[in-house]
């Protein structure tokens, strides 16, 4: 699943010009390498981007927001697919869940 966006505006960082930036598919290293960055950031979608672009973050980072702001709605679904399991819907923090302690008094009829 490969995608291909043509910047409206290029990046150039010394020698390396960028005009188009491709994704390809999510590999588990991709998402390794957003680290402990929140997923909501920007930081994460610039690491995300990076990784699955193959791009230096030096590139990444002068990304014109016009054409990241494009980017980024595939990113956000490369994000949902990820977190979009049954598993994680049901229990998001992934904690133990237990019953709530029940209290002494009684129920009135």
């Amino acid at each position: 699943m490969a995608k291909k966006f043509v910047l409206k505006y290029p990046v150039t960082v010394g020698d390396l010009k960028v005009t188009e930036v491709t994704i390809n598919r999510p590999k588990t290293k991709d998402f390794i390498a957003v680290g402990s960055n929140p997923a909501d950031s920007a930081a994460a979608d610039a690491a995300l981007l990076s990784s699955l672009s193959g791009l230096p973050m030096s590139v990444v980072s002068q990304i014109d927001i016009d054409d990241l702001s494009i980017i980024r709605v595939q990113l956000a679904l490369i994000w949902y697919c990820y977190f979009s399991s049954e598993e994680y819907k049901e229990n998001p923090t992934g904690a133990e869940e237990t019953e709530a302690p029940q209290s002494g008094t009684a129920k009135a009829s």
